[in-house]
């Protein structure tokens, strides 16, 4: 799995920078805004508190609160969980505050996703935005210009739903199909967000946002990846007995 995730970045890098960059961009910094990176930031951002607490907060999940879940399965969802707020909440901000004081515009990769009242705005400006980025650049502008907005947004999301595929269902070696349907699902409920003619804020719009994003998770995450590679991995770290 994190070779063939390894892959994919480094290609989805050189899709962006071509020869055009320096290898600190390319290898030490997970984000794909080229403009960013060759531009001095106007302030500072305190970021290293947030990254401390994140990676404060996705460590405990991982060593001390997974292992006392009642099954093995729930366990190595709460590490799937503390995996993601340490690694894309905690390290990826410090590394952000770093290359920052180093004369780097970049901004963090996760902009505090459970603020999100829409599925719209969680994909668009707060979950991974280092994807958001590279997918607007290279998939979304192209396409927009020819055919259109929608089918523009479909096709990220079909094509991040391939991406998962290969990182997710392939090392599996099962689960086929489930990431690019979640994928699918959530440019289904953007278009319906859009053609809505109310305003998208307010608890029934985080809640119905929330209801989409969350529980279709299993198809993104098959229970054969979570017990065949996630699990391993966990127990691997010492994460889990």
């Amino acid at each position: 799995m994190w070779c063939i995730a390894g892959m994919i970045f480094l290609l989805a890098k050189w899709l962006v920078v071509g020869r055009c960059s320096t290898g600190a961009f390319v290898i030490l910094w997970p984000g794909f805004d080229l403009h960013a990176w060759n531009r001095a930031p106007k302030e500072t951002n305190a970021l290293v508190h947030r990254g401390i607490t994140n990676l404060t907060v996705g460590a405990a999940l991982i060593w001390f609160i997974a292992r006392h879940a009642p099954t093995p399965l729930i366990a190595t969802w709460l590490c799937m969980i503390g995996f993601v707020v340490a690694l894309h909440g905690g390290v990826f901000t410090l590394l952000t505050e770093f290359w920052r004081r180093r004369g780097h515009d970049v901004k963090p990769l996760m902009n505090c996703p459970v603020a999100a009242a829409s599925v719209t705005e969680f994909w668009g400006k707060r979950w991974n935005l280092g994807f958001r980025d590279l997918a607007h650049t290279t998939i979304f502008k192209p396409l927009h210009r020819r055919f259109g907005k929608a089918a523009a947004i479909s096709a990220v999301f079909l094509i991040s739903g391939l991406a998962h595929e290969l990182v997710i269902t392939v090392p599996a070696r099962g689960g086929y199909g489930g990431p690019t349907v979640y994928f699918l699902l959530q440019a289904l409920c953007m278009a319906m967000e859009r053609g809505c003619p109310f305003k998208r804020n307010g608890i029934v719009w985080r809640i119905r946002a929330w209801i989409f994003l969350v529980f279709p998770l299993p198809l993104l995450f098959p229970t054969v990846f979570v017990e065949r590679v996630m699990q391993p991995f966990f127990t691997f770290i010492h994460a889990l007995p």
